[in-house]
């Protein structure tokens, strides 16, 4: 297949808790927000965390303030101190919780030292394509929906003790699979990026034998851009072209990270080219498990799209978010 939109099958049910069988066993909810004042946050419900020996689960919330300055809050309770629903989105986590009432989410995370109570409602349409599975063999299977592709949020944060009100735009999406991902995935890149109109997100794993993200002629174990104008969906697609241009030696962790990309996609009625710049290194995570060293970096872009809809041509520009993560570094 390539054109995904008819395989878009996705319903409320897709973002309960789904408690596969096995050690391997991992599942998280993951959340950000981009707010009017300049303000970013991040927040990820771990129900098994994949990056913890043993699992546990946990909860972490990262909030940046306009100069990129992180305040970060991790929350690790024992496993009789997490309840997720399997009917669905409802995670309680020590004394955070995450839930779906009707078509709102809630999330709160009761710390005053970074913390956040938002309300958030859905703008662009979800998906999770049927059967579901992005990789599946041998009995290993790993899954991805993403219920608010785009959506608005308003509440509060809590930083160092201060509350502040904000409002602005949020994304949430939903991993679990039956294996550690290091099995089967050599990393991945994924962002997404979101302007007045236009709200595109993609998703690129390599495989286990790459150690940054191949060029389009390399095979990929799973591509997926898409891209929603206003609350319609206009290009769901696998076959995902991101391009490396430029590139670049971080010295703090001793990797080659790529600084300008360009992705590209065309299906039927549409075609999106995306070329985006890194303009900062706002996270970089250096972490061992399972006997593998596993880098993690998220990128603060600027970008300008090129997207031709039905022969009408729209050029848009912005910042954006990417990450780049590297599962099987010897």
């Amino acid at each position: 297949m390539t054109n995904l939109i008819p395989y878009i099958a996705y319903s409320d049910v897709e973002d309960r808790c789904h408690k596969l069988e096995g050690e391997g066993y991992y599942e998280w909810w993951y959340s950000d927000f981009k707010f009017d004042n300049g303000w970013t946050a991040v927040a990820t419900w771990h129900y098994s965390d994949w990056l913890k020996h043993p699992r546990v689960p946990s909860v972490e919330i990262s909030i940046y303030d306009p100069d990129g300055n992180r305040y970060y809050e991790e929350t690790v309770v024992g496993a009789g101190e997490a309840v997720a629903s399997e009917k669905i989105c409802d995670v309680k986590i020590g004394n955070h919780h995450f839930r779906q009432q009707g078509d709102r989410y809630l999330l709160s995370v009761n710390s005053k030292k970074a913390g956040a109570n938002l309300i958030m409602t859905t703008v662009a349409p979800p998906f999770f394509v049927s059967p579901g599975a992005i990789y599946s063999e041998g009995g290993d299977e790993h899954f991805w929906c993403v219920p608010i592709p785009r959506g608005v949020a308003e509440g509060s944060l809590f930083v160092e003790g201060k509350e502040m009100k904000v409002k602005g735009i949020c994304y949430h999406d939903h991993d679990w699979g039956s294996c550690d991902m290091n099995r089967n995935f050599g990393g991945w890149t994924w962002g997404r990026f979101f302007d007045q109109e236009y709200s595109g997100i993609f998703s690129r794993s390599f495989p286990i034998h790459m150690t940054s993200s191949p060029e389009p002629q390399v095979n990929s174990h799973t591509g997926i851009f898409y891209l929603a104008k206003g609350n319609k969906l206009i290009l769901c697609t696998e076959i995902v072209n991101l391009i490396t241009e430029e590139e670049r030696f971080d010295e703090l962790t001793g990797q080659t990270v790529a600084t300008k990309l360009v992705l590209k996609a065309i299906e039927d009625n549409c075609e999106a080219k995306c070329e985006f710049s890194v303009r900062k290194i706002v996270e970089r995570d250096h972490l061992k498990f399972a006997g593998w060293n596993t880098h993690n970096w998220r990128f603060l872009d600027d970008y300008n799209t090129e997207i031709i809809l039905d022969g009408k041509k729209d050029q848009t520009s912005g910042q954006m978010l990417h990450e780049n993560f590297l599962l099987r570094l010897k």
